[in-house]
């Protein structure tokens, strides 16, 4: 468990600063009048917007919306790493090429304030946002994966990351209405690239972390299904299953990074 653990152990105290100035900041923000009245709606309205009830103000749903500091503080405790010394950094893309883990806490962020974004203003611009960063994410991994098997220079590696989430964001204005499929399709894509390189390549590395990772994600689907669906469904209440999807995705997400860091083979050299 020590990968996973040294994440919660910055070298920089700040990034807990930076993430208190936000917690602080979206509290503060649901104390203002502002109106969302003028904003297209998300697809899921008037009345399919998860199990919250939407109240009136600037934060429709207030557990689902902060809830999602969970994905803020994994992607600032990411980007605030120690940075591990020895062979291991110099065999790891994730440890010896900066770019990597920055990119994995930049979009572990911006899913965090996407979401939030999404939930406490339920507009079609908020949820571009909230599932932009999911694709961010799900991109960059199966990227990520690509790399471990064949090099990927910078350059090439950043004209793909862009170029296939251009396409996604014009999707998500044109279609929104295919979202989940295609983020269900990268996780699967993602998925099959780790258990090809486990078996094949079999890399000294730590595979409990990506199976609780797994464990983490479905439990949290799971319940997202069960809420979704009003199965499982409190509207009033401080305990909501959309909001435990978002704490359980943001688990899921500081698993996969430690997954990465503990990888110990000799990688392709990348950016």
């Amino acid at each position: 468990m020590t990968d996973w653990i040294s994440l919660w152990r910055p070298a920089r105290r700040r990034v807990w600063g930076v993430f208190a100035l936000i917690a602080l900041a979206s509290v503060g923000f649901s104390l203002t009048d502002v109106s969302w009245a003028g904003w297209q709606p998300a697809t899921c309205m008037p009345d399919d917007c998860f199990c919250e009830a939407i109240r009136p103000g600037a934060v429709a749903q207030p557990v689902n919306t902060w809830s999602n500091l969970a994905f803020v503080l994994v992607g600032l405790l990411i980007l605030g790493a120690r940075p591990a010394a020895g062979a291991q950094t110099r065999a790891n893309l994730m440890l010896s090429q900066p770019a990597y883990p920055v990119v994995f806490g930049a979009s572990t962020v911006v899913i965090g304030l996407g979401s939030l974004f999404y939930h406490a203003s339920l507009s079609f611009a908020g949820q571009w946002f909230d599932v932009m960063g999911m694709y961010l994410l799900a991109t960059f991994m199966a990227l990520y994966g690509l790399a471990r098997i064949r090099p990927l220079r910078g350059p090439l590696f950043a004209l793909i990351y862009a170029a296939v989430n251009g396409v996604l964001g014009a999707l998500l204005i044109a279609v929104p209405e295919v979202r989940r499929q295609i983020f269900a399709a990268l996780i699967l894509a993602v998925i099959a690239l780790e258990v090809w390189i486990a078996l094949r390549r079999r890399p000294p590395m730590r595979y409990a972390y990506f199976g609780a990772a797994l464990a983490s994600f479905a439990v949290a689907y799971a319940i997202w299904l069960l809420d979704n669906a009003r199965a499982l469904c409190a509207p009033d209440s401080l305990l909501q299953g959309h909001a435990l999807w978002h704490i359980g995705g943001a688990l899921a997400a500081s698993l996969i990074y430690a997954y990465y860091r503990s990888e110990q083979t000799a990688a392709p050299t990348a950016l």
